[in-house]
């Protein structure tokens, strides 16, 4: 049985666009659940949509089957600001994998315009740390990378936005001729998918400093605590 993208949706009042999306249906409304109701919202006010993905499928399909998902919705709302909250390894085949997606700015690229906060999950410890070495090599910002509610030791980093008024300090070169990243990297290499994803001109070199929060922190800053899978 091939897996399937499942995205519960609203907006609050604040004009903020909340997406919750995993390859798990209750874990998708209990997540975007979470993240609506400091604004008063019910969880009769989530919208939902789903998508299958073919029997044979890589991450280039996900990423087709999730920006099709999220362009309905795109066209259909109202929206100032986008937080997306979802698997850090969406559909990937091997668990310990990043969805590479999620991690390159397509998801900017896509709500161009509009701030866009990522939040970015796993019950496993050891992939949250995978992804945060790998964050850690690439220029990445406005995402927070941590461990599901019901993970033991649970685990967090931030990642601030970007000074923006310095433009030019976070300049992307453009793509080499004929360079090609990796289709699939586990993130226990994660240099391996810094460089693979650096060859089509995604990533600089960090010139940031990322900080570390703990579940408590987050919470105080509008991000509610993670659920249980």
């Amino acid at each position: 049985m091939s897996p399937k993208i499942f995205i519960s949706y609203a907006v609050t009042p604040k004009k903020e666009l909340v997406i919750s999306s995993y390859h798990e249906k209750v874990q998708s409304m209990v997540n975007g659940f979470a993240l609506i109701k400091k604004d008063g919202l019910k969880s009769g006010d989530l919208k939902k949509l789903e998508e299958s993905l073919p029997e044979k499928y890589d991450n280039n399909d996900v990423k087709n089957k999730l920006l099709g998902l999220l362009k309905i919705i795109k066209q259909s709302e109202d929206f100032d600001t986008v937080t997306y909250r979802g698997d850090l390894n969406l559909c990937t085949h091997r668990k310990e994998e990043l969805a590479p997606f999620l991690f390159d700015g397509t998801l900017n690229d896509f709500f161009s315009g509009k701030e866009v906060k990522l939040i970015l999950e796993s019950a496993n410890v050891e992939y949250v740390e995978g992804a945060i070495k790998f964050a850690d090599n690439i220029e990445i910002s406005n995402l927070i990378l941590q461990t599901k509610t019901a993970t033991k030791d649970g685990i967090s980093k931030t990642y601030p936005s970007l000074d923006h008024n310095n433009p030019e300090k976070y300049s992307i070169p453009l793509p080499e001729s004929g360079a090609l990243a990796q289709p699939s990297i586990s993130i226990k290499d994660p240099h391996a998918l810094s460089d693979a994803l650096g060859k089509v001109g995604i990533f600089n070199t960090p010139k940031t400093e990322t900080t570390s929060t703990s579940t408590n922190d987050y919470q105080k800053s509008g991000f509610t605590p993670k659920v249980n899978e």
